[in-house]
């Protein structure tokens, strides 16, 4: 891990940690649900092995912790292992299936090969090998459990990517974490003390982070990283709904347990996405907790608020989530789309009744100006020797019509043609038009007259007999049924 410089003034300082971080580990798997006499669904187990100098002195134990815990009690018949040894350097030492106890004790007798004997320790490269062997398993539909076994100090070599000169992780690491919190991976960083490394490197992740005394005893280790292979999943899509012109917006979607053996409070404390060139921290306005259940599953809305001056529109971009405990979901980040309404749609419940009004108030507008437009009615009364074609008075306004009807010598009035109407009236300027549908039916008239008020006219009925039609004007009545037609004698 360091270099023989500094293993002269921390070598005992690290190999004491190293010591307890492998302790530390044994007891999670102890503790955890996923043990080999309890699991029927098989997983991933990643074991990130580091085997530098400063582990020297203590990889004997390490090795046997491996092969008597993780291989004899959590691994059953088709798991898929992989074990990376790593310093500098990544070596793939393990990536096979365990089927039978052959391939146990194959897998063993390789682990119990493994010396501290590695200058440097390159964590970025360690994790591009772990990608690099479960790119082909993507889409089995199984749990990824990593153990990165390290304290977090990256100290690459200057030939590689991820190398700088303070030991801070550079930005090709941080991309490299990046695929990793997208990933869904289980990851833990356990630091013994106060340790800036192991902490920044579990934020990095997106990994549980716990810190144990210098006085470790095994109660503290099960108190503190008892839940390595216990952690809600993300089921389903995630849904960030459309964000409103104000910034509003909320994110949905579901939290399946896995591995809890009990109930699971986590806080969210930071939301932040990423829209094309643009970073949009701080979206929380306040943490958030879900309490997740160890059965069943757990809908989750989180309200977020983006800067009011996003453009209406789409973008794609991921939505990233910080965690304040221990706890956390998987995975982390994902990729979604960003769609910003404009004021109209933001405000579409207050907008559609005020049109709705406004298209109410319009209507009366125009039914007025026709109104006033087309002027008053006129009320009069049409007589067929001298006996009214309906018992009321008619009213009749400009734009409406009134078509004179013969059935069988029996006349009545309908607002509608027919094969049988012989006369229209209708009204303009004041005057009662008399439009003659029939002209054999008006012998005396060569052409319908403009006004039919105060006239009589000569109205052949169908039975050949002329009779006396006559229109009086008429003061207004109160609208009554129409009396039914009478028939005209012939």
């Amino acid at each position: 891990m360091h270099s023989t410089t500094k293993l002269c003034k921390e070598g005992a300082e690290m190999r004491a940690w190293k010591s307890i971080l492998a302790a530390a580990t044994l007891a999670l798997f102890l503790a955890s649900p996923l043990l080999a006499d309890t699991r029927k669904v098989n997983i991933d187990v990643i074991v990130a092995l580091d085997k530098s100098l400063s582990m020297e002195s203590k990889v004997g134990a390490v090795k046997s912790w491996v092969n008597s815990f993780i291989i004899d009690q959590l691994i059953i018949p088709g798991d898929f292992f992989i074990v990376i040894a790593f310093y500098g350097k990544a070596d793939i030492i393990i990536s096979q299936v365990i089927k039978n106890d052959a391939d146990r004790k194959a897998a063993k007798a390789i682990i119990s090969q493994v010396q501290g004997n590695g200058k440097f320790t390159d964590i970025g490269n360690a994790l591009d090998a772990v990608k690099a062997q479960l790119a082909e398993k993507e889409k089995d539909g199984r749990q990824k459990y990593v153990l990165l076994l390290t304290d977090g100090i990256q100290e690459a070599p200057p030939s590689s990517k991820y190398f700088s000169k303070n030991g801070t992780f550079n930005h090709e690491f941080l991309a490299n974490t990046k695929t990793i919190m997208q990933k869904g991976w289980k990851v833990m960083i356990l630091g013994i003390g106060i340790d800036t490394a192991a902490k920044d490197l579990a934020k990095e992740l997106q990994g549980s982070y716990s810190e144990v005394s210098n006085k470790l005893t095994p109660e503290e280790i099960n108190q503190k990283a008892g839940t390595l292979f216990g952690m809600p999943i993300v089921e389903g899509p995630m849904s960030l709904g459309a964000i409103n012109s104000d910034g509003s917006g909320r994110v949905t979607f579901t939290l399946k347990p896995s591995g809890l053996s009990g109930d699971m409070r986590i806080t969210v404390s930071d939301a932040s996405a990423q829209a094309g060139s643009r970073s949009l921290p701080g979206l929380l306005s306040a943490p958030v907790t879900i309490e997740v259940k160890k059965d069943g599953t757990t809908p989750v809305t989180i309200p977020l608020r983006f800067p009011p001056d996003l453009q209406p529109g789409s973008a794609y971009g991921t939505l990233t989530f910080g965690f304040s405990t221990p706890d956390r979901f998987a995975p982390s980040q994902f990729p979604v789309t960003l769609h910003v309404m404009g004021w109209a749609q933001s405000n579409g419940l207050v907008l559609g009744p005020a049109l709705l009004l406004l298209l109410l108030v319009a209507a009366f507008i125009v039914i007025l100006i026709l109104r006033l437009t087309r002027g008053k009615p006129l009320h009069f009364v049409v007589l067929i020797e001298d006996e009214p074609v309906q018992e009321e008075p008619i009213s009749l306004r400009a734009g409406r019509e009134l078509f004179l009807t013969d059935t069988a010598s029996v006349f009545s009035l309908a607002t509608r043609r027919n094969a049988r109407s012989v006369a229209r009236f209708t009204v303009k300027d004041g005057k009662l038009p008399l439009l003659i549908l029939k002209q054999d039916r008006f012998p005396k008239l060569k052409e319908s007259p403009p006004d039919a008020l105060g006239k009589t006219f000569v109205l052949r009925a169908e039975s050949g007999k002329n009779l006396s039609l006559k229109v009086h004007a008429s003061e207004k009545a109160h609208p009554k049924e129409k009396a039914k037609p009478k028939e005209r004698k012939k």
